[in-house]
């Protein structure tokens, strides 16, 4: 049942058969930009499994093509939850996608658990800014994020070095 069905593009939650899909879209961008680390069928499952996943459909050629997803994922041992894998195919950019991701993403947590913070990573170009900063997150510094979600990978500790910016949104 999508989320979202006044849309040229239904936001609906991701489904165990949109794995492949999900695995290919935010590997091929974390290949092409290195803006994502890849993703694993563990993780991703992890994430439907907890209601957490998000993907955007349209219709190609009479068939249903995932174009976008975002996920959130819960980190357990601060509590909080980080807004992750948002990536849009190229060709549909644009089109307020991922800014309806990010919404109802958003929405979905604060009812999930009221009172948690959140935290999101920005690019250098600042995609994303806007609709974080429209939902309530603010710029914080890199010295106040907890280890954890420091600690993923090279690609994430990097992130300060490499022009990311750090939005976190307080309960």
């Amino acid at each position: 049942m999508p989320l979202d069905t006044n849309a040229k593009y239904s936001v609906r939650h991701a489904k165990e058969e949109d794995k492949g899909q999900i695995i290919r879209l935010v590997d091929d961008e974390a290949r092409a930009t290195g803006a994502l680390l890849p993703l694993t069928e563990e993780v991703l499952g992890e994430w439907i499994s907890a209601g957490l996943s998000l993907v955007a459909e349209t219709v190609v050629d009479g068939k249903n093509l995932i174009v976008a997803h975002e996920a959130a994922n819960v980190w357990p041992k601060c509590g909080w939850i980080e807004f992750r894998s948002s990536i849009v195919k190229p060709e549909f950019r644009g089109n307020g996608i991922s800014t309806k991701l990010s919404k109802t993403l958003f929405n979905i947590v604060k009812d999930r658990y009221p009172g948690v913070t959140m935290i999101a990573f920005v690019n250098h170009a600042g995609n994303g800014k806007g609709i974080l900063q429209a939902l309530g997150f603010s710029e914080a510094n890199y010295a106040d994020i907890p280890a954890e979600i420091l600690s993923i990978g090279p690609k994430h500790r990097g992130k300060a070095e490499h022009g990311y910016r750090v939005f976190v949104r307080r309960g």
